[in-house]
């Protein structure tokens, strides 16, 4: 990295971009967006442009808030777009951070996304979005490397070749990233009471990649005028690689069970994370939570559009698709970071899961349900067999499934299912203390083993 980067340039951001009846933002991935006006929050749009990595650009950010900016926190969580579309940040967790009274910031910073799937829907609103040439979404949703009866070792090699394909295309990304940060730190057009006071920098899968990259490569060489980070805290979920370094803010990783390759070669698919590299020791600035039982992707709230996309998947006899909430874990870590940026708090130490040794193969329960890592009530108060990865191809692999513990373990496990419940609580009150659940979360945990009976 040469010192020309330094410090990083600000964005400029014009708008919000106006919308009509026949003209409206293109919304890459349209999960959740229904429930912004249940928390009286409102979308916007702005035209983001200047110069990165020598050439110049042009392209949007989407910006959620609340509509009434007086239950702002100052506290604001952005991604980037994933490189193939969607917003896997907002998906997983939108509802804590419009209960939070954060502004999330969707910035379209990978060309291939911006270009292919908001340009390419919309030629006439974004005539100006521009970017340095490069391959485009479709060319990387076509060709994610899935092989049949394939080695762990065939795998690594091909994912990271695709891997290297992410950065070949998106030359600008992580300058724009920059840029955009530091305007934000001021506000937004006319709207200076949305002045970001702590801003933090999530992704998950693909963008998680782009927030370790950020942490490895550009944290300590794009810096805000006067040398400040540009992001005060990270949170890089279902990603992996090498152990990340120390940096002079917080950064709390996140990976499911199905990140583990030994999880997944069995799918066919490979992930970001290699063996056990990414572990590394805690310190005053880094915790990694390891999540016994959560799959990449969630299915206890599944959209219309992920209806469709799994009708026709075959799962395991007896099984169902996991009702595991991976948005619970988000919702408390997200809090968790805020907190620990700010000052406010110091997280619980990482949680890892228990392996076979020094490989990868997580070890196991008699119920075949992950030990160690980050606990929950469906580790610790099981009522089903959790399996983090579905083996049976795209697209599901990405997809947890659950098969219901037989009636006579559930009766060995807890007599009865007030006894469940009480087990239930037990758990839910010990996360909640150690800060791994939100309340309302909580809440609806509760209300769920109401309804379990035996």
């Amino acid at each position: 990295m040469t010192t020309r980067h330094a410090v990083a340039k600000h964005a400029l951001i014009t708008g919000p971009v106006a919308e009509t009846a026949d003209d409206r933002a293109v919304v890459l991935e349209p999960y959740a967006v229904d429930r912004i006006p249940t928390y009286d929050y409102v979308q916007e749009e702005y035209l983001v442009s200047g110069t990165a990595a020598g050439d110049p650009y042009s392209s949007r950010i989407l910006v959620r808030r609340p509509a009434d900016m007086a239950l702002y926190t100052g506290r604001a969580l952005a991604e980037v777009s994933h490189i193939w579309g969607g917003n896997s940040v907002w998906r997983a967790f939108n509802r804590q951070i419009m209960r939070g009274g954060f502004m999330w910031i969707g910035i379209d910073s990978q060309a291939p996304s911006a270009l292919d799937l908001v340009k390419g829907r919309n030629e006439r609103r974004y005539a100006d979005m521009t970017f340095t040439p490069g391959e485009l979404a479709g060319d990387f949703a076509a060709s994610i490397p899935f092989t049949e009866d394939p080695t762990p070792e065939v795998l690594a090699r091909q994912y990271d070749e695709f891997k290297e394909r992410w950065w070949r295309a998106t030359p600008q990304s992580f300058d724009i990233i920059a840029q955009v940060a530091n305007t934000l730190r001021e506000g937004l057009p006319g709207l200076p009471e949305a002045a970001v006071e702590t801003l933090l920098f999530s992704g998950i899968s693909q963008t998680g990649g782009v927030v370790r990259r950020f942490v490895e490569r550009y944290h300590g060489h794009l810096r805000r005028p006067g040398g400040g980070p540009v992001f005060d805290g990270y949170l890089p979920g279902a990603s992996g690689g090498p152990a990340l370094p120390d940096v002079d803010v917080p950064v709390m990783e996140v990976l499911g069970e199905a990140e583990f390759q030994s999880v997944r070669w069995a799918c066919g698919v490979s992930g970001q994370v290699r063996g056990l590299t990414h572990r590394r020791p805690d310190s005053a600035v880094f915790r990694l939570y390891e999540v016994a039982g959560m799959a990449h992707r969630e299915t206890r709230y599944m959209s219309d559009l992920d209806r469709e996309r799994l009708r026709d998947c075959p799962l395991p006899e007896g099984a169902r698709w996991s009702s595991f909430p991976n948005s619970f874990v988000y919702n408390a870590l997200l809090e968790l970071l805020s907190g620990w940026a700010r000052g406010e708090l110091v997280p619980p130490g990482s949680r890892l899961l228990e392996t076979v040794g020094d490989t990868d193969t997580l070890a196991r329960d008699a119920r075949g349900n992950a030990l160690g890592g980050l606990r929950t009530t469906y580790t610790d108060a099981p009522l089903s067999r959790l399996v983090a990865a579905t083996p049976v191809g795209r697209p599901s692999w990405y997809h947890g499934n659950e098969t219901p513990l037989a009636e006579d373990d559930l009766v060995r496990l807890y007599g009865d299912a007030d006894g469940y419940r009480r087990v239930h609580s037990r758990v839910a009150d010990r996360m909640v203390g150690e800060g791994f659940l939100v309340a309302e979360d909580a809440e609806a945990l509760r209300l769920g083993a109401e309804q379990v009976t035996f």
